[in-house]
């Protein structure tokens, strides 16, 4: 079983007011346990984000899917605290990730050729975006053998799926930009 899965029956168990069997047994990854074994109120949600969230709100994941699908489905509420969907939400509408898709969504690009084009990004940022991107499945990253090495950054199905809803969001940036910035102007000329 997977640390996700793992976590998504402990919430599950948590919901209906018990404990799970491994947490109980002194068995698993509990963050805190007293002499008992009795779970701690306070769990981290996602090793990743070090959100904490009290144990028994707002259920999230609660609803694995049936089998025989390709990756686990499950009920998750956004608005939690404690639901993993928080930290994809966070990568996905990040500062850069939605540039990269936009850069990305003509076709595949070397790492320079991303960076002149996402204009203020550092190396740095750049990396971490790409490996954050590639861990998420949104692009691929490949290999080519030549002098110099070549790296192509391209899209996955799951990142071109992304396009339609940035390309909503670029649409409704730029036909409200304007009335933004001047309420913004007026808000700043009388203060709050």
């Amino acid at each position: 079983m997977s640390r996700t899965e793992g976590l998504m029956a402990e919430r599950r168990e948590a919901a209906r007011g018990g404990v799970s069997s491994a947490r109980s047994a002194g068995t698993g990854s509990a963050r805190g346990t007293d002499t008992a074994g009795a779970e701690s109120a306070m769990e981290l949600s996602s090793g990743e984000s070090g959100e904490v969230a009290p144990r028994g709100s707002a259920p999230c994941c609660a609803a694995p899917a049936g089998e025989g699908a390709q990756a686990p489905v499950f009920d998750f509420d956004i608005l939690s605290p404690a639901c993993p969907s928080r930290t994809v939400l966070r990568h996905v509408v990040d500062r850069w990730t939605p540039l990269v898709v936009m850069v990305l969504a003509d076709g595949p690009s070397r790492f320079g050729e991303l960076r002149a084009r996402v204009g203020g990004v550092t190396p740095k940022v750049l990396t971490q975006t790409l490996r954050s991107m590639e861990r998420d499945g949104l692009v691929t990253r490949t290999q080519l053998q030549g002098v110099p090495p070549r790296v192509d950054y391209e899209l996955t199905d799951l990142g071109r799926s992304l396009q339609a809803p940035i390309d909503a969001l670029r649409t409704w940036i730029h036909t409200h930009s304007a009335q933004i910035l001047a309420h913004r102007e007026s808000y700043d000329a009388v203060g709050p």
